[in-house]
């Protein structure tokens, strides 16, 4: 769904007749909720694909990495027997422990620029990773959304949208529950098809461990 639809059916939601009453909050609204819906699982259809070059063991992650998930991948081509290494995350704190032909990795995040960096003992090359991704703000009304249900980033907008006790708190919740339970059907549809995703670790198959991913929806995460 593009961007203008969503803002019709959002529109349409708040009681709003007028499709040419946006606003700038209400856009807000709409691209707080995608990222929200990103952040419940790891959905395939937002896996993306980039390739790091490594100086010196270390290369910046792509600027719409989401940390909230591991990466899904990351690899590196054995020339001498066409063959992939396949990296291992490890805790930071045991970067020591592992020699140069250890193909590990682990993140780093950098407090003042706020961008993460990938760490490996392998000095160079080229390194291919699978992430979660952060969509870019949708802007123009032409922007295609990457939420496949486009219903769900609409119900999830317009319950941003009723705040206060001036407003209808029951509409609210009506809406919450619409856009939570389209979510689990993608949830559940994704991972009938292609959505199981590779676990490394048991902090990684332990979201309350990692403590990544709570969004304030009540999505399941596995």
């Amino acid at each position: 769904m593009i961007f203008s639809d969503i803002q019709k059916r959002f529109l349409f939601l708040i009681g709003e007749s007028d499709t040419t009453s946006i606003t700038a909050i209400h856009k807000s609204h709409i691209n707080a909720i995608i990222k929200d819906i990103c952040n419940a699982y790891p959905f395939s259809w937002n896996l993306k694909k980039d390739d790091l070059t490594l100086s010196s063991g270390t290369a910046s992650l792509p600027t719409d990495y989401n940390p909230i998930w591991h990466l899904k991948d990351a690899r590196i081509v054995n020339s001498s027997t066409g063959d992939d290494y396949i990296f291992t995350p490890v805790p930071v704190e045991d970067r020591d422990s592992y020699d140069t032909d250890n193909h590990v990795y682990w993140i780093t995040q950098s407090t003042t620029a706020g961008t993460f960096t990938f760490n490996t003992p392998t000095q160079t090359g080229t390194v291919t990773i699978y992430y979660y991704s952060i969509p870019t703000d949708l802007s123009a009304d032409a922007n295609v959304c990457v939420i496949p249900d486009g219903e769900a980033v609409a119900y999830g907008a317009a319950s941003k949208n009723w705040i206060g006790d001036e407003r209808n708190q029951q509409l609210k919740q009506d809406y919450e529950q619409e856009c939570t339970a389209r979510i689990s059907a993608m949830q559940s549809k994704d991972m009938a098809f292609d959505g199981q995703y590779t676990q490394h670790s048991i902090v990684a198959s332990n979201p309350a461990l990692s403590g990544g991913g709570d969004t304030g929806l009540n999505i399941s995460k596995v």
